[in-house]
């Protein structure tokens, strides 16, 4: 079971490609915490979307960083602190790519293509697309030619360039600077895309607590995220670990439309 101890406290999240690196970020982060605010946070990294939704519905996560269709799905089963937004924006959008140079330039190009997607719990890496082909008249299952899930929205990215799919889903935000839509395969220098088309506005991911962690613990979670988030020595850890340092208390609009969409499309066999 997750942690008693009120000092204490394990933090569960979905592994990344880079985990090494993403490791290093969050001990950082962690142990400014733990010297500031007298909380430990034992980082608990789960393989997939289902086994940290499941790890906080038994309590071996105490506090969970929780993508919107995870928390979606657990929103009776926890108690959100808030969310991280970077640069003022709490929203982002979903986004089908292809490469630079490929055939597909709309969504009538995409009958017979290879699809790949994230996971089947990420919004923007296979559920919000997945609802909105459907609005747009788009059975998915039936327009392309196969389907497969990559784990991560870089390993997807990656399978695209490999030649493994022809499109793929994952996020993008847009620059405020530049105009120019930004998402993960700007990480990535040697993956050119070109942008298909992009879907909504995505509430953020939320970081809650399971339901039944005591009080004490909760306060103390809330004030640690609080003081991080506002002292100037630790905003550039916050923003290593979470892309952003602002945070947005409770939880965000868009969250209960998600969550109602997603359950009538589940319920009418969209993600079967």
């Amino acid at each position: 079971m997750g942690s008693t101890d009120a000092m204490r406290l394990v933090f569960g999240l979905v592994a990344d490609p880079l985990e090494g690196e993403n490791s290093e970020a969050f001990d950082a982060l962690a142990a400014w915490i733990a010297e500031h605010d007298g909380l430990t946070l034992e980082r608990k990294p789960w393989p997939s979307y289902r086994e940290l939704m499941g790890s906080v519905r038994e309590g071996t996560s105490d506090v969970a960083w929780l993508p919107p269709v995870v928390y979606a799905w657990l929103a009776e089963a926890v108690a959100p602190l808030g969310s991280i937004a970077r640069g003022g924006e709490t929203t982002y959008a979903a986004a089908l790519v292809t490469l630079d140079g490929s055939e597909v330039r709309g969504l009538d190009d995409l009958r017979g293509a290879r699809a790949g997607w994230v996971d089947p719990w990420s919004a923007a890496g296979y559920v919000v697309p997945r609802l909105e082909l459907a609005k747009a008249g788009l059975d998915a299952s039936a327009v392309f030619r196969s389907e497969a899930f990559y784990g991560s929205h870089r390993d997807t990215l990656l399978a695209l360039a490999k030649g493994d799919c022809d499109v793929v889903g994952t996020y993008a935000r847009l620059s405020a600077a530049e105009g120019e839509p930004e998402g993960a395969w700007s990480e990535l220098d040697d993956v050119k895309v070109r942008l298909i088309t992009t879907f909504g506005s995505i509430p953020p991911d939320v970081i809650a607590v399971r339901r039944n962690l005591p009080p004490a613990q909760y306060e103390r979670a809330l004030s640690a995220l609080r003081h991080a988030c506002s002292d100037d020595a630790a905003r550039p850890l916050v923003r290593a670990v979470f892309g952003g340092d602002e945070l947005h208390e409770g939880v965000e609009k868009g969250h209960e439309k998600l969550r109602r969409e997603f359950e009538r499309a589940t319920a009418n066999g969209l993600f079967d």
